[in-house]
């Protein structure tokens, strides 16, 4: 059996695990449909994947995961105010890696479906969690059979405050085997970040002025030392051709496909 193989069995089994309708014993439940919800304190969760695209010709790279979350009326709750509610460090570490659990079931449990999943990570998390980041949801990716290597965890950009706090922790997450990702707060960063840590991939805001203006320096630098540029919030075909004729690989955006369920993914 080769690993595709040994994934699918082993998600098949937990998707099979799972309730069929939401009860009060287990956070997560699979629905009609053949996606996985859940639930945290009051509101209800589900998945949307936006695609990375490469640049030259269009194709997936992989996918980033967003939690779309729903109060107790059905009605939409920004994530902002879902991590708001979570108020102590414990009830946010449950949350930020129930949010990653059910993400990868969706992603990962769709057949056919083996890219790479860039998956976000809560700045407070990083800093309630001392040490051996990623430890814990490795476990889950164990359990999986998914390869760890297929995850890309992303810190926020307000992690960019502490650059050395930010590569103490990604380099925790490379140790337990994941890949890395940093989004920078401006492109201004990017020689103080390689100062401190080389992440698998750097993503700029397409929307700041600053990124497009000095995008082709930016490129060359992250080319120079190993690392993958993705633009993000590409939002119009105009932006898109400046950051494609910047010498850009990957990128991400409107531009380039919305968030949806991973139903919705065309068959690789």
């Amino acid at each position: 059996m080769n690993t595709v193989d040994t994934t699918r069995s082993a998600l098949e089994r937990y998707l099979c695990a799972l309730p069929r309708i939401a009860d009060g014993d287990h956070p997560l439940w699979a629905t009609p449909d053949g996606r996985v919800a859940g639930r945290f304190m009051r509101s209800s969760l589900s998945s949307v994947f936006q695609p990375l695209r490469r640049l030259d010709d269009g194709a997936l790279a992989g996918h980033e995961a967003f939690v779309r979350s729903f109060d107790a009326t059905g009605g939409d709750l920004s994530p902002w105010n879902l991590f708001a509610n979570a108020a102590e460090d414990d009830a946010l570490i449950e949350l930020d890696r129930l949010c990653r659990t059910l993400h990868v079931l969706n992603y990962f449990g769709r057949p056919g479906n083996t890219g790479s999943l860039f998956l976000n990570v809560h700045g407070r998390l990083m800093l309630a969690v001392g040490e051996d980041h990623g430890s814990a949801f490795g476990r889950v990716l164990s359990a999986l059979k998914i390869e760890r290597r297929k995850v890309i965890i992303e810190s926020p950009d307000a992690m960019t405050s502490d650059f050395a706090m930010l590569a103490y922790v990604m380099l925790n997450y490379r140790y337990n085997g994941y890949r890395i990702g940093v989004n920078l707060l401006n492109a201004a960063q990017l020689d103080e970040l390689l100062r401190h840590v080389r992440p698998d991939f750097v993503k700029l805001d397409a929307g700041r002025d600053d990124t497009l203006r000095d995008l082709p320096q930016h490129a060359k630098t992250c080319a120079r030392h190993g690392i993958e540029l993705i633009v993000r919030r590409i939002g119009s075909n105009a932006m898109l051709a400046r950051v494609r004729a910047a010498g850009v690989r990957l990128g991400q955006g409107y531009a380039l496909g919305h968030p949806a369920p991973a139903a919705a993914f065309p068959n690789p």
